[in-house]
């Protein structure tokens, strides 16, 4: 039994529940508080928690459970930690990819998660093909197959006044 009267199943029961009541952006927070207990790096996980401060409000019931999650979390077995792991990727199984993504390749590039650089390299790719189809010598302005171009002279214009 820990400190808090509560057996680790209990905790582990507790932390569950409470994911399923996490809100997306809660949830978007948990990642990486998660991903720094699992992977062992207190550096990080310092520095999460150290962001999630608010000096001048009282503290959220959020972050009253992010706190108890890192008191009760390496005090489990690493059965009860897999069990975690498991438990949030069956109830957001999005979430379990993140977590996975997360501990296999590091924190976010520039706020991007990795995988996420991987759709939007698929969505330039789409777009490359849009803008193709834009470019393509079928579909030129009259202007441009003449080779004259288009001028910002040529643009009619319209300026109304406020009353």
């Amino acid at each position: 039994m820990s400190t808090s009267g509560l057996t680790s199943e209990a905790q582990l029961r507790y932390i569950l529940q409470w994911f399923e009541e996490f809100s997306e952006l809660q949830r978007d927070d948990f990642l990486p508080v998660l991903a720094a207990a699992r992977g062992n790096q207190a550096d990080q996980l310092a520095a999460t928690l150290a962001a999630m401060t608010c000096q001048d409000k009282p503290v959220s019931l959020f972050q009253c459970r992010i706190k108890l999650f890192n008191e009760w979390y390496p005090t489990w077995a690493e059965e009860e930690q897999d069990r975690l792991i498991k438990g949030v990727s069956e109830v957001d199984p999005e979430f379990g990819e993140k977590l996975q993504d997360y501990l296999t390749n590091g924190p976010p590039v520039n706020g991007e998660f990795n995988f996420l650089i991987g759709e939007n390299l698929a969505h330039e790719e789409e777009n490359k093909k849009e803008n193709e189809q834009w470019n393509n010598e079928d579909s030129v302005a009259p202007a441009e197959e003449e080779g004259q171009g288009i001028s910002q002279d040529n643009i009619p214009v319209e300026i109304a006044a406020a009353s």
